[in-house]
């Protein structure tokens, strides 16, 4: 299996960077990218281009046709993980699919119209919408990977509902607003009275090529069909053209965060 070889040519790297006597981080430095994507390089996970791999091996002490050698025979490799990387075939309720598979992936897409997604939820949030049988998730951690990248959109009307109190809700657009600073992470949010192309009945995150996470009040879904995979990329791509980005995006969550405070006085 391609995925096996990955893991392979990434220990081959890892053992080269050794015996040139640097340290992960000093090959980051050199290469130009982040230390967690050189450590994901070595341990035969992808990253969300190939070309990162392409200027760490550009940083090893490689002759030149040593370097082009090995920078195609990485090509090769993601362009064969592509089509082979799969949890499940069709639809799957086993549990931790979906976890595996965004774990995984190197580029994360998240369509949200009830709620925060997962992902840019704080702790406070999470603990006020989670009942008894939807466990809490701990999965912040894999938006400081910067060999990944994560593209959200959500409608203006997630961000004005919120679970419990809502006392949380000024830190939690906050937290918002300061995660999707960092350079692999974008938001775009639907303002209210748009159009929709497509009305997706809940919120979906496609992973890569690979998967389709659907969380339910007390289950998640894994969608791994290529139709599937397909259709919903095709959905948050018609999705992401109808909301606003940058500048204007933050000055209507801003908006959004002075407006609940005025409601919480």
């Amino acid at each position: 299996m391609a995925d096996g070889r990955l893991k392979a040519a990434g220990q081959a790297l890892r053992e080269v960077r050794k015996r040139a006597g640097f340290s992960g981080a000093e090959l980051a430095s050199r290469a130009g990218v982040t230390q967690p994507t050189v450590s994901r390089v070595e341990n035969g996970r992808r990253v969300s281009t190939v070309d990162a791999v392409v200027k760490i091996i550009r940083a090893l002490p490689f002759t030149q046709n040593e370097a082009e050698r090995l920078a195609a025979e990485w090509r090769e490799l993601y362009a064969a993980t592509a089509s082979e990387k799969r949890v499940d075939a069709g639809v799957s309720l086993v549990a931790g699919a979906g976890r595996k598979l965004l774990v995984s992936a190197s580029e994360v897409r998240v369509f949200q119209d009830a709620m925060v997604p997962l992902l840019l939820q704080t702790p406070e949030y999470a603990r006020a919408r989670s009942g008894p049988s939807v466990p809490a998730r701990d999965l912040g951690e894999l938006l400081a990977d910067e060999g990944r990248n994560f593209r959200f959109v959500v409608t203006e009307s997630a961000l004005r509902t919120w679970p419990g109190s809502g006392s949380f809700m000024a830190a939690q657009l906050a937290h918002l607003l300061a995660v999707v600073e960092r350079p692999n992470v974008s938001l775009a949010v639907i303002p209210w009275g748009t159009g929709l192309p497509v009305l997706p009945p809940h919120g979906f995150t496609v992973c890569d090529q690979a998967g389709v996470l659907v969380e339910t009040y007390t289950a998640e879904m894994t969608l791994t069909g290529t139709e599937h995979v397909s259709a919903y990329r095709d959905a948050f791509t018609q999705l992401e053209a109808v909301a606003v980005d940058g500048d204007v995006c933050r000055a209507l969550v801003e908006r959004v965060s002075s407006d609940i405070a005025k409601l919480m006085q």
